[in-house]
């Protein structure tokens, strides 16, 4: 039985465990919140509170990353000094990996580390973040997979759908949805789910793969189905665009040949 260590059980995380132990893994989770330990552990995960400030801060620690396989699942904070901070974090991490067993890191990323070039990008392209988070993740990505001591593999998921996160009910509340035609960047949690799965199961190690649905739908297709679909009124559009990005995920069937629940989210 294979041991994987989730830090950050949150919208994703949190699932994800629940979905693995399914498949017989023993799985550690880590929590910002006192409250949230008692809830993994009513669902069979090992539960730990660890907070990056932006060095590890837990009890037990040691324990939490003595795994086979990370998956480091921490959301990027709202701050100026992000880029700087969250390098600190990751480092943190790593330094506590050098010290266990663990030789295979998942770590997950976003989309945003490709600029908005008006064009298609894939797992080739280069990353031109056009935001400090985008930055952030990018500086990340290269220090882990930079490491010689442990293998480490990076998702780049694109705007994160499913579960209890709907998008569509924040900009329905607007007057107008602009720039209507611009092309939309897609994944459903469960597809997120199913390519962890995957990459998990082939063992995938030191590669660089895109998490995107293959069909990317206008802001006015997609949010006019969701109207549809949540009873609502249809918003007001805005014809045009704004500069934009259409990613592909070349690595989902080259190497996973997976197959996506949800085409188009």
């Amino acid at each position: 039985m294979k041991t994987i260590s989730i830090l950050g059980c949150g919208w994703l995380g949190l699932p994800l465990a629940e979905n693995l132990l399914k498949d017989d893994y023993k799985i550690k989770g880590s929590t910002t919140s006192e409250l949230k330990l008692t809830l993994l552990q009513s669902k069979n995960i090992e539960a730990y509170k660890i907070v990056l400030n932006p060095e590890v801060i837990a009890d037990g620690a040691e324990k939490f990353f003595d795994c086979d396989i990370l998956i480091i699942n921490i959301p990027l904070l709202r701050r100026e000094d992000i880029v700087e901070y969250h390098f600190l974090q990751v480092e943190s991490i790593v330094k506590q990996i050098l010290n266990t067993s663990c030789n295979k890191v998942i770590f997950i990323s976003s989309t945003s580390v490709y600029g908005n070039k008006n064009s298609e990008v894939d797992e080739s392209s280069k990353t031109l973040p056009e935001t400090l988070a985008g930055e952030a993740l990018v500086i990340a990505e290269n220090y882990l997979l930079s490491q010689k001591n442990f293998d480490t593999t990076v998702i780049r998921f694109a705007g994160l759908i499913g579960g209890e996160r709907n998008p569509a009910k924040f900009a329905l509340s607007r007057d107008v949805i602009e720039f209507a035609d611009t092309p939309l960047n897609l994944i459903h949690l469960d597809d997120c789910i199913g390519i962890i799965k995957n990459v998990l199961e082939k063992n995938i190690r030191n590669e660089v793969i895109n998490g995107v649905a293959e069909y990317h739908p206008t802001r006015r297709e997609f949010y006019s189905l969701s109207a549809e679909k949540l009873s609502l009124p249809l918003p007001n559009f805005q014809d045009g665009k704004e500069p934009y990005k259409i990613v592909k995920s070349i690595k989902i069937k080259s190497l996973l040949n997976y197959q996506f629940k949800f085409l188009n989210s």
